[in-house]
């Protein structure tokens, strides 16, 4: 018995007539009572009445239809849900990213595209700082992550921890979605808020807020490197854990701190962020996930980050903002 089979009775079926379920089938009338006839005889009993225009069903015929009927409904939903799946339109994605991702306008354009795309997907958005999202994309806790890399991040984590974690960013694919610079970032009442550009060296004596863990902004060793190239030594007045919570006490005058210059980065109100004449110190936003698990799902998503990558976020970011007011 083969699935055909079941097919064409449930055409026969329905429509009482050999000829009627031929034109539904695309197939001969001949081929359908040929194949009815074959089921007839594997299962020994007859299941239509056949009479001069039109065919009935026998008994045996009336308990078979219902269940082939629900039988043919969950396969041709599992055939669709399997398309889906396939197309990157149905299934689960989980995607990391940490606090200093907030301030760049094309996670929110990605996520809200993404969802307006795929409104089946079920996407789980997970924070973690990019230290913590290399592991959770190797362990496949994550799918892919919005990560944030310093210069030479793996040749200084290879130095400290024999390896292990450039070892994990070597076995990440990778899309940058920008470089960048390094600024300060200062209270909107600080007396070089208003400048556009500084040396390092006109911030000795300010007090500084770091992110030790931070893959991008410099933490206690490239701060203290940066600030002794710059003849003087920092004042570390408060660590925290997260790019967020840096910029919100800078907000309010505890210090002042070293973040992320981009020309898509925006950063919150009430502080400034001033370019730094004499540091060189590249960044790198990308977009990361495992080499060779590149799930239909996440491609799509990809796909999404790419295709926003080549448009202008500013005007994007302005259009979608002006859409909510009205």
């Amino acid at each position: 018995m083969e699935l055909r089979h079941l097919r064409y009775f449930v055409a026969a079926a329905e429509e009482e007539h050999f000829g009627r379920a031929s034109d539904r089938l695309f197939v001969t009338r001949p081929a359908v009572s040929q194949i009815i006839a074959d089921l007839e005889d594997e299962l020994g009993v007859g299941l239509f009445e056949r009479q001069a225009h039109k065919v009935k069903l026998t008994a045996a015929g009336k308990a078979l239809l219902p269940r082939l009927q629900s039988l043919m409904s969950d396969l041709n939903q599992a055939i669709t849900l399997t398309k889906q799946v396939g197309e990157g339109k149905v299934g689960g994605l989980s995607i990391g990213y940490g606090s200093l991702t907030l301030y760049h306008p094309l996670f929110r354009a990605a996520i809200k595209r993404f969802l307006e795309y795929h409104p089946k997907v079920a996407l789980t958005l997970v924070e973690m700082p990019t230290s913590d999202q290399v592991k959770a994309v190797l362990d496949g806790r994550v799918q892919a992550g919005f990560m944030h890399f310093g210069p030479d991040a793996g040749q200084r984590r290879k130095q400290r921890r024999g390896g292990a974690q450039a070892e994990g960013e070597a076995s990440l694919e990778r899309y940058v979605i920008q470089t960048g610079g390094l600024g300060v970032v200062v209270p909107a009442d600080h007396p070089l808020a208003k400048r556009k550009s500084v040396s390092l060296g006109q911030l000795a004596g300010e007090r500084f807020v770091v992110v030790p863990r931070s893959s991008v902004s410099p933490g206690y060793g490239p701060l203290f490197a940066l600030c002794q190239e710059a003849g003087f030594e920092p004042q570390v007045v408060q660590e925290v854990h997260s790019i967020a919570s840096q910029m919100n006490l800078i907000s309010v005058g505890v210090g002042i701190g070293l973040a992320v210059l981009g020309k898509d980065f925006n950063y919150p109100p009430g502080m400034a962020v001033i370019r730094l004449t004499d540091v060189n110190y590249r960044t790198n936003f990308q977009l990361c996930w495992l080499k060779g698990r590149t799930e239909p799902v996440l491609q799509q998503f990809i796909d999404v980050v790419r295709e926003l990558s080549g448009t202008n976020l500013g005007n994007l970011m302005v259009s979608e903002d002006a859409a909510v007011k009205h």
